[in-house]
């Protein structure tokens, strides 16, 4: 039988070792969330189509918007960077969340939402890091980026 961690959070109720980790990680999930709105009031919000919104528009439209998108993330690479890195956090959050907090006796159908939800928070967590990091290491971003770096600092 598995020794079970009790604490006393601040409403003096006995809680179980995974019900403080999913309070934990619901205060991670606050933080991340506070950043990506304190991020996106400074810097402003960095442009992003999901591919399901992408492949619903014109051809024309989808040109306009990988455009706009490119060039904002090679203005402001480490921005984008920074936004897509938040991005995938939150996302991993929300599977942890999920994982802590599912219920053992879900029904076929409750079970088979579940994993679709926790597999699209997998892919938006994994491609938000892949992007951030295609961001960076695309060697135009980084040469703008160096150019930027050595002009502020000459200034």
């Amino acid at each position: 039988m598995p020794h079970r961690i009790f604490s006393m959070p601040r409403n003096g109720v006995a809680m179980n070792s995974r019900e403080r980790e999913a309070l934990l990680i619901d205060d991670a999930s606050k933080a991340v969330k506070a950043a990506m709105q304190s991020f996106d009031g400074t810097f402003g919000e960095v442009p992003f189509c999901k591919s399901t919104d992408f492949g619903m528009l014109s051809a024309d439209e989808q040109v306009g918007v990988h455009q706009t998108e490119m060039a904002h993330y090679r203005d402001r690479p480490d921005v984008s960077a920074v936004h897509f890195c938040l991005t995938s956090a939150q996302a991993l959050l929300e599977i942890s969340q999920t994982l802590l907090r599912q219920a053992n006796q879900l029904t076929p159908l409750e079970q088979e939402r579940s994993w679709k939800r926790l597999a699209e928070d997998a892919k938006v967590a994994g491609r938000s890091a892949y992007r951030a990091v295609l961001i960076l290491s695309d060697p135009s971003v980084a040469r703008m980026a160096a150019s930027d770096r050595a002009r502020a600092a000459n200034a």
